[in-house]
């Protein structure tokens, strides 16, 4: 074989593991703090079915019509069923492939949001789906409020991996919920779920949410945590956050409750102080609005927000 032969063949080699490496192995954006939104998508409201007629290219362009920085995208809650497919669930609890579509729409919209400049934060509780007894034993987990069982911190571990390593670096941050109970976790446990959710892309946003108010929205619940929770159902009139090494981020409802289809319940002036606050401090500000299946904002609130992130 000839120099040259020989230099085209490694060259065609580099080539193609290039092309065949996932999307972790490009490069991850940086995370920027700004005003973004919340999404409560979950089949337990649309049923898996219904995660075929989501329209996310719709989606998406609305999210940068409205000028917002990041989406946190639930993934599944508390009922089993989850809106993308996991090779580490398949094995752990093979029963409950009928609760994940064959469609990936996490991937769809990490795809459409990089285009338009967007970061898309993974939302998933920290445990086990406690509306879901069987996922629940055959994961080893038990109630949220008790301590989690080293066994299921294993295998929730592998599953946070799974999703990890799949969206590499279309995935610019995780927001655990119900960390209610962390007693028990060993370093050794600690490490496995921090690795896990910075698989694929170390410079992830990770915010472990311990519950709402002034108490408990800037708690640090994980040694990995960088970014506070944030959930806070009646924010102050201005954003502050105490004295915290974590980035300042603040979560509230549009509406009466979380993914309500109702009417806004801030004025233009409330928000765009919020969003105000959030940027002088480097922060983040994020609206949970509510959607329909096809993944359709409610035009009321698409026009508010409009109003207020509109460039002078």
């Amino acid at each position: 074989m000839t120099g040259s032969l020989i230099r085209f063949v490694r060259l065609l080699a580099t080539l193609l593991l290039a092309a065949a490496l996932p999307l972790a192995a490009h490069a991850q954006p940086t995370p920027q703090p700004g005003f973004g939104v919340m999404v409560h998508y979950l089949p337990d409201k649309q049923s898996i079915g219904e995660i075929k007629r989501f329209d996310v290219e719709t989606f998406a362009s609305t999210l940068a019509e409205m000028r917002v920085s990041h989406l946190i995208l639930t993934l599944g809650q508390n009922s089993g069923q989850y809106i993308a497919p996991n090779a580490a669930l398949e094995v752990l609890c093979p029963s409950s492939v009928a609760n994940r579509p064959p469609r990936d729409l996490p991937l769809e919209i990490g795809r459409a949001l990089r285009s338009r400049g967007i970061a898309l934060i993974l939302y998933l509780p920290f445990r086990a789906p406690q509306g879901d007894r069987a996922m629940m034993e055959c994961l080893g987990d038990v109630s949220e409020q008790e301590p989690p069982p080293a066994r299921f911190v294993a295998a929730w571990s592998s599953v946070i991996r799974d999703w990890s390593e799949r969206y590499g670096a279309l995935a610019s941050g995780w927001w655990f919920d119900g960390t209610y109970n962390t007693k028990g976790i060993t370093p050794a446990g600690w490490e496995m779920l921090c690795s896990a959710a910075r698989a694929g892309a170390t410079n992830r946003w990770l915010a472990f949410n311990a519950g709402e108010g002034a108490e408990r929205f800037s708690a640090k619940s994980a040694p990995c945590q960088n970014l506070m929770a944030g959930e806070y159902m009646q924010p102050p009139s201005h954003l502050t956050g105490p004295p915290s090494e974590l980035v300042l981020h603040v979560l509230t409802p549009l509406t009466a409750s979380w993914g309500r289809d109702a009417p806004a319940r801030f004025t233009a002036a409330q928000l765009r102080t919020w969003i105000a606050d959030a940027a002088t401090a480097r922060g983040l500000f994020t609206l949970d609005m509510p959607i329909d299946a096809a993944g359709r904002f409610v035009p009321a609130h698409v026009a508010l927000i409009k109003s207020v992130t509109a460039r002078p």
